[in-house]
């Protein structure tokens, strides 16, 4: 009986840092649509009500974290594993690993670090390889190699794309509660009277540190008793560099907004803006006094 050849740790380490490496650009491609929106608004000073996401993430991303996943479902052999000549097989027959199989081992890949601590005990057979019945091994060529399984392929990057939806429900929880206590004006209740006193008012008191732009809308969608004011500060010097700065134009222009409307009385946002020919510093403050569920 021939005796198992086994995998060197140090190359099945190489081969899980090359797997991750050469993964994680083929996934950031998928997050190049995302990146793409973010970027086109990071910049964009509006008057529209500002609510936090996260930068780069929409479901075209899952289709890249679904590919890490299944790296190994053709034929048992990633990218590293084809370089370095290794294969993923079944721990009991020793025939090349399922891709529903290769799927269950790669989703440990989630605790990474352990999972390399594990190797280095067992190069062979890490936390996945346990739970999925599998075991990594050098290529042998002379083994007659499975056809490539389109079906079980695919399958595979279903249950990956399916998990991480899974996974991805607190965050869609989190997202929906943030979206129920959204600001949402009337836009026909735009008070362009009002706007143009506000912008006066910030012209006499500090025209030569900055320019406003106001927008007043008279009623929310959510309460009709509060206003929505928005105000664009264009600082002619940059307030924004440092905390004690941020805080001394913060205390001469709030003040100058609350007398206008008092407090209670509206929902808005400051944001102050500091441009010059190749950058842009911003910084929002958001003055909302309704109360949070």
């Amino acid at each position: 009986m021939a005796k198992e050849q086994k995998v060197n740790a140090g190359i099945r380490i190489v081969s899980m840092l090359f797997d991750h490496i050469v993964m994680t650009f083929i996934a950031m491609f998928f997050f190049i649509p995302g990146m793409i929106a973010g970027f086109s608004t990071a910049f964009e000073i509006s008057h529209e009500p500002s609510t936090p996401d996260l930068f780069g993430f929409n479901y075209i991303t899952l289709i890249g974290l679904a590919l890490y996943f299944c790296k190994d479902c053709i034929q048992g052999r990633s990218i590293a594993k084809r370089v370095l000549k290794l294969q993923v097989v079944e721990n009991s027959s020793g025939k090349v690993a399922s891709p529903i199989r290769c799927f269950i081992r790669n989703i440990f890949c989630i605790f990474w670090f352990i999972e390399v601590i594990v190797t280095l005990v067992n190069s062979n057979r890490r936390i996945g390889d346990l739970v999925a019945g599998t075991k990594v091994v050098p290529f042998n060529p002379e083994h007659k190699q499975p056809k490539i399984n389109i079906m079980q392929i695919a399958f595979s990057m279903l249950l990956a794309y399916g998990i991480m939806m899974l996974m991805m429900l607190p965050l869609e929880a989190w997202k929906s509660r943030i979206k129920s206590n959204q600001v949402t004006y009337v836009a026909s209740s735009l008070n362009e009277q009002v706007a143009n006193e506000t912008k006066q008012l910030f012209a006499d008191s500090l025209g030569t540190h900055l320019t406003s732009d106001v927008r007043v809308y008279d009623q929310l969608e959510q309460d009709n008793d509060l206003k929505y004011v928005s105000v664009i500060l264009r600082l002619n010097e940059n307030y924004l560099e440092n905390d004690n700065n941020y805080e001394k134009i913060k205390s001469v222009t709030v003040p100058l907004i609350l007398a206008k409307f008092p407090e209670g009385t509206f929902v808005g946002q400051v944001q102050y803006v500091y441009q010059q020919s190749h950058s842009i510093h911003t910084r929002t403050l958001t003055l909302d006094w309704r109360k949070k569920e």
